[in-house]
Parts: structure tokens; sequence; C-alpha cells
């Protein structure tokens, strides 16, 4: 198991039950979005997290970008991140870190989550293309 400093750096894909009231509460891949700097603060209770899900179409487009599995992340399918369900988790609820996707995948999940939050109009068009490249 990874060291917690480690567990929850920006990128990290870890677990987490699902939390739906009334869903099945089965587990769900999910990627830490939340600065190094929060991850690593022990004093931190929470970090932010976008869930993934395997129900997609495997096209990139914002705000739902596709991550493609590799060893590296430890996906066994291609996953769309549901930058509309950012949330806010506590650390002890994310025990199981499967991997990290890439530094230009976390960029292109971060910018679904400015776009899904209305800071849209903060961003170049530029920048939203090139993240949007596969």
């Amino acid at each position: 198991m990874p060291e917690p400093s480690e567990r929850f750096e920006p990128g990290s894909v870890l677990i987490r039950r699902a939390d739906r009231e009334a869903g099945d509460g089965k587990l769900r891949p999910c990627v830490v979005i939340s600065s190094a700097a929060r991850g690593h603060d022990e004093t931190a209770e929470t970090v932010l997290v976008v869930p993934l899900t395997s129900d997609t179409d495997g096209k990139q487009r914002l705000p739902m970008p596709v991550i493609a599995p590799d060893p590296g992340n430890g996906l066994l399918q291609r996953s769309a991140a549901m930058c509309g369900r950012v949330s806010c988790i506590r650390k002890a609820r994310l025990n199981e870190r499967i991997g990290t996707i890439h530094p230009q995948e976390l960029r292109r999940v971060r910018l679904g989550v400015a776009a899904v939050i209305g800071l849209a109009d903060l961003l170049t068009a530029a920048s939203i293309e090139r993240a949007s490249r596969p």
C-alpha cells in the first residue's frame, strides 16, 4: 500500500464506494483532482475526486474525458471521468490506490470540471482544444 502522501497525489486512481442514497453502493474508481499540498496535508480530512465510469462510447469530449486502461493507471476498461459529479470525500473512505493517470489526462479531467462549474470563460479555446486531443 502506498504511503499516505503518495496515495492522495493529483491523478491518483483510487477505489471508493458509490455514494448514491438509493444506489447500489458498488465500488467505483475515482481520480484525485485536489492539489498535492492538500493530499499531503495530514490535517486535511478530505480531497476532491472525480468518479469514473466504464459506461462510455469511447469518444473524447468535455466534460467527460475518456481514459484508456494501462498498467500505470490500474483501470481494466476505457473509463469516462464524470466531471459533473466532482465530490469532496473523506480520505478515510479512499483506502485502495490502483494507479495514477498521466498528467495530460489529469489536465483533461480538471478542464472538464472547470467547464462544468462555469469556469470555461477563464479558459482559452486553445487550451480546451489541446486537452480534448487523445
